[in-house]
């Protein structure tokens, strides 16, 4: 009886050696998360960036048309009245 539970008891401790390997396994997967996460968001980010920069850009492009056509039609109408 005191063996096998002696032998349960050793089966449920770890060696040290063990025991760092696996929270360095841990500690590896735990900052590739992070890093992965980070990009991630990142990569998210500096799309919405680009996207906003091209709609402002756009939205600068018609502006300007819209102005260049306002101003010829002002230009012929004041060539029409003189």
């Amino acid at each position: 009886m005191c063996f096998k539970r002696l032998c349960s008891v050793m089966e449920f401790q770890t060696d040290p050696e063990e025991e760092r390997r696996i929270l360095a396994k841990e500690k590896k997967a735990s900052l590739e998360k992070y890093n992965n996460t980070l990009r991630r968001h990142t990569l998210v980010l500096r799309r919405r960036d680009i996207m906003r920069r091209k709609a402002e850009e756009e939205k600068n492009k018609v502006i300007s048309q819209l102005l260049a056509a306002e101003g010829l039609e002002l230009e012929t109408d004041d060539d029409e009245v003189v």
